[in-house]
């Protein structure tokens, strides 16, 4: 077996069926994974008659242990080794623009954007780099439905759990005023900033690291999508940064999850407004007083 006590770094390879690939991919990213490459290979797939492929999750072996964890023996997982960390980066060959909502557009950052691309729509350039989330999960693609449904000109943002930026940037390229983006990861702070300039909001995005605590004022719209158990620990302080009659947007749980969130919000004296889903993922509406 591994030492993960030695490995800076280690790959997960765990096989899922085809339909579920999107399913445990998001699960891997929802444990802090930091990249997640998809093999089609020729393997038995121990849980149905289907074809298999296998994920191949980079991630710190000090978070390796949560990750398996997370995965709950629903699929088949093994650890091993990297040489490097150079196959972060190797999935950005597969990146492809990809539509939220109705008008947001999100543009790898080393790639053109696309013909279908409409003079309406809003065009956020993306490189999350090492941080957390490449953007194109389902609950990102959530969240930003909501976000342009919510966010009006003159909106101050909240994004809790900034990961690549991409909310952040998404908020202020739809007329937030001023957009605090905070997340307890390094490469989350570079990303969000380096992201934030590059699509020229970079004067309305200010990233805070590490903790939420640090995080003051109140705010028109908070979105956070981090996953329940860190949703229903943060209710309070979200509720408590939140202005009254704002809302908060929330993500990062599956269909079975939503009465835990909710009620987490509930008695903070937040109410409940819509669900929105994509497969098994839900993002929920929320208002406070």
């Amino acid at each position: 077996m591994l030492d993960l006590t030695t490995e800076p770094w280690v790959t997960l390879r765990v096989t899922v069926p085809a339909e579920e690939a999107d399913l445990a991919a998001g699960v891997l990213w929802s444990a802090g994974v930091a990249g997640i490459e998809e093999r089609s290979v020729a393997v038995p797939c121990p849980t149905t008659e289907g074809s298999c492929v296998q994920l191949w999750a980079g991630t710190t072996a000090e978070l390796a242990p949560e990750a398996l964890r997370a995965l709950d023996g629903r699929w088949s997982a093994d650890v091993v080794p990297v040489e490097d960390d150079a196959w972060l980066d190797a999935w950005k060959a597969y990146a492809r623009p990809w539509r939220a909502g109705s008008r947001l557009v999100v543009v790898p950052a080393w790639q053109d954007a696309p013909a279908w691309v409409g003079v309406d729509d809003v065009v956020v350039h993306l490189d999350p780099g090492r941080a957390f989330g490449s953007g194109a999960h389902a609950t990102t693609r959530l969240c930003m439905g909501e976000l342009e449904a919510q966010v009006a000109p003159g909106a101050r943002v909240l994004d809790v759990g900034c990961g690549s930026g991409v909310l952040a940037v998404a908020a202020a390229l739809l007329g937030a005023d001023e957009v605090v983006a905070v997340d307890i990861d390094p490469e989350a702070h570079r990303a969000t900033t380096a992201n934030a300039a590059e699509n020229d909001v970079a004067d309305r995005v200010r990233v805070v690291r590490p903790s939420l605590a640090e995080v003051t004022g109140e705010f028109t719209v908070v979105v956070a999508n981090i996953g329940a158990a860190t949703l229903t620990a943060l209710a309070p302080m979200v509720v408590a940064r939140t202005a009254p009659g704002g809302t908060v947007v929330l993500s990062g749980l599956l269909q079975d999850q939503v009465d835990l969130v909710t009620a987490a919000f509930e008695a903070e004296g937040a109410q409940l407004a819509t669900t929105a889903a994509d497969g098994e993922w839900r993002a929920l509406v929320v208002r406070c007083a």
